[in-house]
């Protein structure tokens, strides 16, 4: 690969990272907030699951024995801007935020037993909102108010692992996982007139421990069906267990006469187990597509030994699409170019005023390729859920991701590869 192109191409994201960040979804109060699937750009326009999907050029998160397929070391990273659209009965607003999304370093260690290695670091769930309400005077000694509530932070997984093949085919992959957070939920109390005290009140939750995600991928079963358009079927598990997390909780009330610390403690969040399952196949030898399911019952969480009435079982139903061109001699950049599509559907955690929030999306990427082994991905989703009914909120939201995906032979051992 051209040296300066990658330079170029890691200067780019590191100035990126620190662009303007502002709130999204009113619904990321309520558990943890927002679930956060994948932080790849490839990953996002092809739905954000991919149990099955093993190609050697991408680190799927996800599953970790897809990596027995990596071939050479990959280093990828991302980030990404987010708008959204907010709408009730008689309000609207928009928001938008850009924020470093993650990165993952994977390299093969044996292609004859299926040995690679992951680490990395990426969100696993997003708090960020910023609503704002008008009331007017209580009372004759009150003047008219107005609270804001702000809510940011979230949960963040770091994790290593490997990948084992066994001789039939069959791959499992395993890490280790840590969990860490900083949940901040603000409350700010503000009056029209300035002789009445303005408050603000915080509550910052700092959970933290350790988890696992074990998966597994079957061997190509595709010459079962003797096909010549479809190849490479394969089917993919996955599951991700995080044992309950002590969290550090601190409460306090902030105004121009005094800083109070209402309460401090250590309490246990537990979280439920994530289930995925998918398959990835391939036709004419250029277009893979992905189907893929997740679950997980919300209705299991619970802090200090206390349950959400607010949240239920949340499930994501996804279709994926790339296009993928055979690499010919003397083809243009463009004829190089992959291109992707998804679509999925999401039950959410979310269940307020008896009523559930959905979500449905349309996603689409590609990827331009700055040498054989490394390319530039762009991803983005169009997404709405929510409604205006029972005093709720619609939101449509707009995701742009950029990610970079490099790779080269780091470690090269006696086998042949």
């Amino acid at each position: 690969m051209d040296k300066h192109i990658k330079i170029i191409s890691i200067i780019i994201f590191i100035t990126s990272i620190n662009i303007f960040s502002q709130s999204s979804s009113i619904y990321s109060r309520l558990g943890i907030g927002d679930m956060v699937y994948s932080y790849s750009a490839r990953s996002l326009g092809m739905g954000q699951l991919g149990n099955a999907d093993a190609v050697p050029d991408f680190v799927n998160t996800l599953n970790p024995a897809t990596w027995s397929r990596i071939d050479k070391t990959r280093f990828e990273i991302g980030v990404d801007y987010t708008g959204l659209s907010e709408s009730d009965n008689s309000n609207n607003g928009f928001y938008g935020r850009a924020e470093f999304r993650g990165f993952t370093l994977a390299f093969p260690i044996s292609s004859q037993y299926g040995i690679g290695m992951s680490m990395g670091l990426m969100p696993y769930s997003r708090v960020s909102y910023n609503v704002t309400y008008n009331y007017p005077s209580p009372t004759d000694n009150v003047s008219n108010y107005q609270i804001s509530y702000l809510g940011s932070g979230g949960l963040t997984k770091t994790y290593i692992g490997t990948s084992f093949q066994f001789p039939f085919g069959l791959a499992l992959g395993a890490t280790m996982d840590y969990y860490f957070g900083d949940l901040s939920y603000s409350s700010q109390v503000n009056f029209s007139n300035s002789s009445d005290v303005s408050t603000n009140y915080l509550k910052t939750y700092r959970p933290n421990g350790l988890g696992t995600t074990v998966g597994l991928i079957t061997p190509d079963i595709a010459p079962l069906f003797n096909s010549k358009f479809v190849e490479d079927i394969r089917l993919g598990f996955s599951a991700s267990y995080i044992s309950d997390l002590s969290t550090d909780t601190i409460a306090t009330s902030n105004n121009v006469i005094a800083l109070d610390t209402l309460g401090t403690g250590t309490v246990m969040m537990k979280i439920p187990l994530r289930v995925s399952g998918g398959i990835s196949f391939v036709l004419n030898k250029k277009y893979l597509v992905t189907l893929d399911y997740l679950d997980q019952p919300w209705q299991n969480y619970s802090f200090d030994n206390v349950k959400s009435s607010y949240l239920r079982n949340a499930y994501k139903v996804s279709a994926g699409f790339e296009y993928r061109p055979l690499h010919d001699i003397g083809s243009t950049f463009w004829q190089n170019v992959i291109w992707r599509g998804g679509l999925s559907y999401e039950q959410t955690q979310y269940n307020i005023n008896n009523t559930g929030i959905y979500q449905y999306s349309v996603s689409g990427g590609f990827s331009l390729p700055l040498s054989f082994e490394n390319t530039l991905d762009v991803g983005l989703q169009y997404s709405t859920r929510g409604t205006t009914a029972n005093s709720l909120v619609k939101e449509n939201s707009f995701r742009f991701d950029v990610g970079l995906s490099l790779g080269e032979l780091w470690f090269v051992s006696g086998e042949r590869y």
